[in-house]
């Protein structure tokens, strides 16, 4: 993955967990958390992709 990219994926993350979560809920703090737990979680099964293919591919 090229470093551009990965610039470009984590505010597209973040967003698309904002609006995901805007969609669900509508108290501010609870659409806040919620966003903020999902991003998280989506950034974290990422980055063990990431490290999975990468031990995989040596």
């Amino acid at each position: 993955m090229q470093l551009s990219a990965a610039i470009y994926a984590i505010p597209l993350t973040a967003g698309i967990s904002l609006v995901y979560c805007a969609s669900r809920f509508e108290m501010p703090n609870k659409i806040v958390r919620s966003a903020v737990i999902m991003f998280a979680k989506t950034i974290a099964a990422l980055a063990a992709l990431y490290l999975l293919l990468l031990y995989l591919s040596r």
